[in-house]
């Protein structure tokens, strides 16, 4: 973890969560040696499980599957993520699970890049900026009640070249200038239960495309 998405983390954390009684929360994609944010959140009296696809440091609980969570419904008051969405291989659908555990009114806190080098872990496949995370608001029943970008001097000197007002207003957003990574923070406020979600419409809805016909007819 860069020392960019503590800060943002814990920036996050003081201006949603800390007001709030302190509950469950789960992080996703929590294997780490320093484990910044179980202490962030254990000092404020919350109850932290951390986890991840295999054993490791921080690691409470281990997935078999990234996709499908062994946890009930609405059973925490947040759900975090700092620096897992870009190697998740199909976020949007762990994103419904992670809609799925939290409590109506609970609060999600995603970081992830908006740029930056490849880095596998095992695999890197996306950057987000605020309209992914306003996305991901809309496809799981939630309320995105903050998002922003810390942009480079370049995105907004190139912004400011054909629309100054609009450059002023990301430059607005930034708080680590010319970060390596360049962090979108989004921070989620569940207001949908998730059986009802656009997501899980349109999944029965592609479901119900295919009929009931055997695996091995559907993949040929």
């Amino acid at each position: 973890m860069h020392r960019e998405s503590f800060e943002h983390m814990k920036r996050a954390f003081d201006r949603h969560l800390q007001p709030l009684p302190a509950g469950r929360v789960i992080e996703i994609g929590s294997k780490s040696r320093k484990a910044e944010y179980r202490q962030l959140f254990t000092k404020k009296g919350w109850t932290y499980i951390g986890a991840d696809l295999g054993e490791g440091p921080n690691v409470d609980l281990v997935f078999e599957d990234p996709f499908r969570f062994p946890l009930e419904d609405a059973s925490f008051d947040a759900v975090i993520s700092g620096q897992m969405l870009e190697h998740n291989t199909m976020f949007w659908l762990s994103f419904i699970e992670m809609a799925r555990i939290l409590k109506m009114g609970g609060h999600m806190i995603h970081i992830a890049p908006s740029r930056g080098p490849e880095h596998r872990a095992p695999t890197d496949c996306w950057r987000f900026y605020r309209d992914g995370m306003q996305a991901l608001a809309d496809w799981c029943g939630m309320e995105l009640i903050h998002a922003q970008t810390d942009w480079s001097r370049g995105d907004i000197e190139r912004t400011a070249e054909v629309r100054p007002r609009s450059a002023r207003r990301l430059a607005r957003q930034v708080t680590f200038e010319d970060s390596d990574w360049g962090d979108t923070i989004g921070v989620f406020r569940k207001t949908e239960e998730t059986g009802a979600c656009t997501g899980m419409d349109y999944i029965r809805k592609f479901a119900e495309s295919f009929g009931a016909a055997p695996k091995k007819e559907r993949a040929a």
